[in-house]
């Protein structure tokens, strides 16, 4: 049985980003929860970062995920920019992962036929702690822009 390891980003003492009278701990987490209980229903193992507002370290979190012998890290996050035009979806990867790369391309592929958002900002590579410090193919996914009242 494959085992999945969500990462609903931020929580606890640490917000993220903040936007249209919303909170990043708040959204991640809830996205985090509710993908989980549609990742269990097509028989997936789940296992999550946090499943209430605590703050976790980017480096347990990854530690957390290599202990349950995931086999894919997946990271839920928001946008932000000093704009309120910056807009839409993007999912990021380790550099040299092509594991990673794949999925990277898979997720986003699946949340844009979904036509959740106006703009496709493509796949990116980032050294996110959380993707550097994984075993398995991970990806980070910023779901849109929480100061784009759109995409909020």
């Amino acid at each position: 049985m494959a085992k999945v390891f969500l990462d609903a980003g931020h929580g606890g003492r640490d917000p993220g980003a903040l936007g249209n009278n919303l909170r990043e701990k708040d959204i991640t987490l809830s996205v985090a929860l509710k993908v989980g209980k549609i990742l269990q229903r097509h028989k997936v193992s789940v296992v999550q970062s946090r499943t209430k507002d605590v703050f976790v370290d980017l480096s347990e979190r990854a530690k957390k995920a290599n202990s349950a012998n995931a086999n894919i890290f997946v990271s839920i996050h928001t946008n932000a920019f000093t704009s309120s035009k910056a807009q839409g979806v993007e999912v990021f990867s380790y550099p040299s992962s092509s594991n990673g790369a794949k999925l990277s391309r898979a997720i986003l592929s699946s949340v844009l036929s979904a036509k959740l958002y106006t703009k496709n900002r493509g796949t990116k590579t980032a050294n996110f702690a959380v993707l550097r410090q994984t075993k398995m193919p991970a990806a980070l996914i910023e779901m849109g822009f929480i100061t784009n009242s759109q995409d909020a």
